[in-house]
């Protein structure tokens, strides 16, 4: 998997990282778009695709056009926030994000097995 990082909101991303969780994820040849944004650009975002007018960690684009799987959107503040929230490392917690919208673009629904694979491939990182 192939990922195109804009990273205009997150500051100290590790690419390598991302990078990695995304081969773990999967080995076909899909590109994915992971972009960074503002509290505010993720609360429109959230208002206009899902009608929730607050603002949210992780938001996935599904495209599936040819190789490209869709985009990943990541909110760094609401990010750190759960960090802080759930006692982990920022890192870890944008590790968490990724493979969680990830997950939505390859068709996954939120249930066990989801969130399963999620933690499987956390762990296989050291992460709780």
């Amino acid at each position: 998997m192939e990922i195109i990082i804009n990273s205009s909101g997150g500051a100290g991303i590790d690419k390598r990282l991302i990078r990695k969780l995304a081969r773990k994820i999967s080995r076909r040849k899909w590109i994915v778009s992971l972009s960074f944004v503002s509290k505010e650009r993720i609360k429109k975002l959230n208002r206009k695709y899902r009608r929730k007018n607050k603002p949210t960690d992780v938001l996935s684009f599904s495209m599936r056009e040819g190789y490209l799987l869709g985009d990943v959107v990541i909110c760094s503040k609401v990010a750190r926030s759960n960090a802080k929230k759930f006692g982990s490392s920022l890192k870890a917690e944008i590790a968490r994000l990724f493979i969680h919208g990830t997950l939505h673009l390859l068709g996954m629904d939120h249930g066990k097995k989801m969130f399963e694979l999620q933690d499987k491939i956390m762990r296989s990182e050291g992460y709780a």
